[in-house]
């Protein structure tokens, strides 16, 4: 198993790509307010992470990824994860309970220690809004390529 903590180095081997930079993914840090359409002006329609919530308790984070991207199987030993789904469609792969398509409006929630891959699918880029623990450990397979 391989282990990371390194948000920022989780989303680049995710594909964000050049946008995955400390300086991008904290940008919008703790700002009283923020609107997904104003991130979205700024960072583009490509693939992106931008962390709007941390402290303590938890942390949140917008991803927009384009359909074929997503993460990689992984699982999270201590925290549950939740996601708001905020723009187009999802394949959600959750050990023991198969593969789920959600869509704009749609909640998924997944406890500790339960493995999961997240795809984004159809026809245009997709957001999701993941809460968790803050700086939450994600383990992957050695062969995380699946």
């Amino acid at each position: 198993m391989k282990k990371d903590d390194n948000q920022v180095n989780v989303a680049k081997e995710d594909g964000i790509g050049e946008l995955a930079t400390w300086e991008v993914y904290t940008k919008y840090q703790n700002r009283t307010t923020i609107s997904l359409d104003t991130i979205r002006e700024e960072l583009g329609m490509g693939s992106w992470a931008a962390r709007v919530s941390h402290n303590d308790t938890f942390q949140g984070v917008f991803l927009q990824q384009h359909p074929g991207e997503g993460n990689r199987k992984h699982y999270h030993p201590d925290a549950w994860e939740n996601w708001i789904i905020m723009d187009g469609e999802w394949e959600w792969w959750i050990d023991g309970q198969g593969t789920k398509i959600v869509k704009t409006g749609d909640s998924v929630i997944v406890p500790p220690k339960t493995w999961h891959k997240i795809t984004c699918v159809g026809d245009k880029p997709g957001v999701r809004y993941a809460m968790t623990k803050p700086d939450v450990v994600h383990i992957f397979e050695e062969n995380d390529n699946e």
